[in-house]
């Protein structure tokens, strides 16, 4: 009987001690300080800013790029590696102000041409392997949550997620889960 017990309990502390990590483990924590970090889950895995070395004949890339621009313009570029490629994913939108800034509309995106008049707010993802971007539009859509925002200092973060699919076969989608960015410029 004290056999059984002995071995109850060893299972018990066996099985409570497999614990599944959480999605959001590995990501940066979700701050307002201006820490320069930022990350997601892309397809349900993890993506952090981390830049990547540049070469002979570029300069690195740095883990965070964009911020505020002219007067009522925002723009945000987390780089990083996912799926052995770097990839920089960017998130845009026309306003400044704090809170939510819906991407569901069909927009050219930066990386299609610059900024115009006609750009909207979208989010795109683009790996440097095979050349494949990814773009919010009216069918893929998402929000970027402006929480907090202090021009003079040049800081800001929020939160995001989205559906993007991509321009060469718009049947193929990429999900971003529980993104987020702390960003000073």
């Amino acid at each position: 009987m004290k056999t059984f017990l002995f071995l109850l309990l060893a299972l018990l502390l066996t099985a409570s001690a497999c614990k599944k990590d959480s999605p959001e483990a590995g990501l940066p924590p979700a701050t307002q300080r201006g820490a320069n970090t930022g990350g997601c889950l892309i397809n349900g895995e993890r993506f952090v800013a981390m830049g990547w070395g540049g070469s002979l004949l570029s300069n690195p890339i740095p883990p965070l790029g964009g911020g505020f621009f002219y007067d009522s313009l925002y723009s945000l570029r987390i780089n990083g590696v996912y799926q052995n490629q770097n990839t920089t994913l960017t998130l845009f939108f026309r306003s400044q102000a704090l809170g939510t800034h819906y991407l569901n509309q069909n927009t050219l995106s930066l990386d299609q041409g610059g900024l115009r008049i006609e750009t909207l707010n979208h989010a795109t993802l683009m790996a440097s392997g095979p050349s494949e971007l990814y773009i919010t539009n009216s069918r893929n859509t998402g929000i970027i949550i402006l929480s907090y925002a202090n021009k003079t200092n040049g800081i800001s973060a929020g939160t995001f997620e989205f559906t993007a699919a991509s321009q060469a076969d718009p049947a193929k989608t990429i999900t971003i889960t529980h993104g987020r960015f702390d960003r000073k410029q």
